[in-house]
């Protein structure tokens, strides 16, 4: 897949606007793909070329080796949750929104019903069956969404926000269970979130997008190794006097002083810039205790990657 996207200006002086400049990439089957970047860097944008919402200007898209184009057939491969609320019938209760989504695919209601009951207990909604949708909470709605997706077992999910809105409870069930669509399923997953730690518990692998560009992409453990930090928490026994030019060149950040011990956190920048680090602590008279390297975090990576804003 490498498409592009281009808004054009109707009405307007102002130059075309390219949402998605080129962007490639590939998910295999039971993979979760996670898809990063800040507000505006077109994540959304690509969601909706692979649903279909919108055309790609530039590039095709392949979904389950063939190109998508207009044929309703591929289509029958794919389900998104899309952020918001509006991705069922208000209108309609959750049973008849499962029912009417499923006979949009040519799934008969009598050929479901045991996958209906089912989907209710799933998401924890069956209490509730009989309402109209439109008087069910936020958390609900996004549920209620979740199981219109899985309601005709598609190969392809693309899920923009899954877990927003949702309480801790709800959310950890939505965790398991996009788990286990990938691992037991084996379907292939688009998840786009800014929340780094469902990113971190299943994503098999991750693309950041900055202004349309996917700067970056691999498996946490590829990124971690690329932008790996030189950050240390030091722990020093007794009192340990700080000089202004040690705490400036260590970006030093003071964590306890006191006359038991004394912790702090040093940038070493780099590898020679850790042994330097060592060797002015030695020199200084320091008695070190402990010094441990600070593990990156998802957050942490992605702030770099957007830091550096290229390849």
């Amino acid at each position: 897949m490498k498409i592009r996207k281009v808004y054009e200006k109707l009405f307007s002086k102002k130059p075309p606007f390219e949402a998605v400049k080129d962007v490639s990439f590939s998910i295999e089957p039971g993979q979760i793909y996670a898809l990063l970047g800040p507000n505006g860097a077109g994540k959304s944008t690509i969601i909706k070329m692979i649903a279909g919402l919108i055309a790609p200007t530039d590039g095709r898209i392949i979904l389950d080796g063939e190109p998508l184009s207009r044929d309703a057939r591929i289509y029958k491969k794919l389900s998104a949750v899309l952020e918001g609320t509006r991705n069922i019938y208000w209108r309609l209760t959750p049973e008849e929104n499962l029912h009417y989504f499923a006979n949009l695919r040519g799934k008969k209601s009598g050929d479901i019903l045991p996958r209906v009951k089912e989907l209710l207990e799933i998401f924890q909604i069956e209490g509730k069956k009989k309402n109209q949708s439109q008087h069910l909470s936020r958390g609900m709605l996004q549920k209620l969404a979740f199981a219109v997706a899985l309601i005709t077992d598609p190969q392809i999910l693309l899920l923009d926000e899954p877990t927003l809105g949702l309480d801790v409870a709800s959310a950890r069930k939505i965790k398991d269970i996009i788990r286990d669509l990938a691992k037991k399923h084996k379907k292939t997953i688009l998840l786009t979130t800014h929340q780094m730690d469902l990113v971190e518990e299943l994503a098999d692998r991750v693309g950041i997008l900055q202004n349309g560009v996917l700067v970056r992409e691999g498996s946490i453990p590829e990124l971690r190794s690329v932008f790996n930090n030189y950050i240390y928490s030091v722990k020093l026994h007794g009192s340990f006097e700080i000089s202004s030019e040690f705490r400036y060149k260590y970006q030093i950040s003071l964590k306890h002083t006191g006359t038991d011990y004394t912790e702090f956190h040093a940038d070493c920048k780099d590898d020679s810039g850790f042994y330097e680090f060592i060797s002015a602590l030695k020199d200084s008279g320091a008695d070190i205790l402990s010094m441990q390297k600070s593990s990156d975090n998802l957050e942490e990576i992605f702030l770099r990657v957007l830091s550096r804003g290229s390849l």
